[in-house]
C-alpha cells in the first residue's frame, strides 16, 4: 500500500508555465504518478501534466556571469539616478531663467540709465577740464559742482579722472537683460531697483510655467521607471529614490544659482535671484508628478504587457503581479 505521505513531497517554487494553456504554475502541488513513480504536478486550470525536470548543477562561469550583469544592473540604476538628479535640476534652473527675464530687463534699463547718467557727469567733468573752470552739472542736486584746479578735476571734493565719454550699446527694447553690469553697481544699485519696482514677486514672469510641459512627460517616465525597477521594494519605498534626487537637485541649484553681483549679465543676475525661490517650488510640482508615476507605474506595465505580450510568453514577467499580490491574469 502506497504511504500517503509520499505522495505529496514538494511543492513548484519557480515560475512555470503550463504548455496546455500558460498557466503559472508557481505554488502547485508536485505528487508522485502513481503507475511509473515520476514527480509531476497538474495545471488547475487545464488539467495537462506539467514535464518536471531536474537541471544540472550551474558552473562558476554561469554564476560569474549572472553577478556581472547584476553589477551592471546596479551601475544602470545609479546612472538613472544622477540622471533623475541632473534633469530635475535642469528643468528647475530653465524655469528660474525664464521666470527672471521681466526682472533682468529693469536691471538692464536701470544700469543702462545710470550708464548714461555717468557719461553724462563725465563729459561735464571732462569740460571742466578742458576750460579750467567751475561747472554746475544740470539734474544733479543744488550745490553739487564740478571744479579744476591746476588739471585737478574734483565732482563736490571728490578726485575724478577724465575718460572718454562711452554711449550704452545695449539700447534695443527687449534687449537690456543682456546688458554688462559695471563692477559694484549692483552691491550700491540693486536692492534700490529692485524696490522701486514692486519687488521679486511682483516681477516674475510666468512664462516659466511652460517648463511644466516637459516637465510632466519626464517625472511621470521616471516614476514609472522607478516602480518596475524597484520591484524588490513595495512602492511606498520605491518613492524613496526620487525624493532624494529631488532634494538633491535643490541643493545643487541653490548651489550654482546664488547671485554674483560682479562681473555678470543683468540676465544672470536675475537668474540667480530667482532660482532659489521658483527653483524648490518648480521641483516639488516634478516630484508630485514622480511620486504619481511610481503609483500608478506597475499597472502601467501590466497594462502594456496583457496588451503586447501573449499569454505563453507572460509567465517570465509574472513578478509584476505577484509582488503586488497579484493572481497572473488568465488567458482568453
Amino acid at each position: 500500500m502506497t504511504d500517503p505521505k509520499a505522495e505529496h513531497f514538494d511543492e513548484i517554487r519557480a515560475d512555470r508555465a503550463c504548455i496546455g494553456c500558460g498557466f503559472n504554475l508557481y505554488g502547485q502541488t508536485v505528487t508522485k504518478e502513481e503507475h511509473y513513480g515520476l514527480a509531476i504536478a497538474r495545471c488547475p486550470e487545464c488539467g495537462v501534466v506539467a514535464a518536471l525536470q531536474s537541471y544540472p548543477t550551474m558552473s562558476h562561469w554561469v554564476n560569474r556571469f549572472r553577478a556581472l550583469l547584476t553589477a551592471l544592473w546596479v551601475i544602470v540604476l545609479l546612472g538613472a539616478f544622477i540622471g533623475n538628479t541632473m534633469a530635475f535640476m535642469g528643468m528647475a534652473q530653465g524655469a528660474g531663467n525664464l521666470a527672471g527675464d521681466t526682472m533682468g530687463e529693469i536691471i538692464g534699463q536701470a544700469h543702462a540709465q545710470w550708464s548714461q547718467e555717468q557719461t553724462r557727469i563725465q563729459a561735464q567733468a571732462n569740460q571742466a577740464v578742458q576750460t579750467n573752470a567751475a561747472v554746475t552739472v544740470p539734474g544733479l542736486p543744488v550745490g553739487t559742482t564740478i571744479v579744476t584746479t591746476n588739471g585737478v578735476t574734483t565732482i563736490n571734493g571728490v578726485v575724478v579722472t577724465p575718460t572718454t565719454p562711452t554711449v550704452p550699446t545695449t539700447t534695443t527694447p527687449g534687449q537690456y537683460r543682456w546688458t554688462w553690469l559695471t563692477a559694484g553697481w549692483a552691491e550700491d544699485h540693486l536692492d534700490q531697483v529692485i524696490e522701486d519696482h514692486g519687488g521679486l514677486l511682483a516681477n516674475l514672469d510666468r512664462d516659466f510655467l511652460v517648463m511644466l510641459i516637459p516637465g510632466t512627460i519626464v517625472s511621470v517616465v521616471f516614476g514609472i521607471f522607478w516602480s518596475v525597477a524597484l520591484l524588490g521594494s513595495s512602492k511606498r519605498k520605491a518613492t524613496i529614490v526620487p525624493i532624494v534626487a529631488t532634494l538633491l537637485a535643490i541643493l545643487i541649484l541653490i548651489g550654482i544659482s546664488l547671485p554674483d553681483p560682479n562681473f555678470t549679465y543683468a540676465s544672470s543676475l536675475s537668474q540667480g535671484l530667482y532660482a532659489p525661490i521658483v527653483g524648490p517650488v518648480f521641483l516639488f510640482a516634478l516630484l508630485v508628478l514622480t511620486l504619481l508615476g511610481v503609483w500608478i507605474g506597475r499597472w502601467v506595465a501590466r497594462l502594456v504587457i496583457v496588451l503586447a505580450v501573449p499569454p505563453r510568453s507572460r509567465v517570465p514577467l509574472s513578478i509584476l503581479w505577484s509582488r503586488d499580490g497579484l493572481a497572473l491574469p488568465k488567458p482568453k
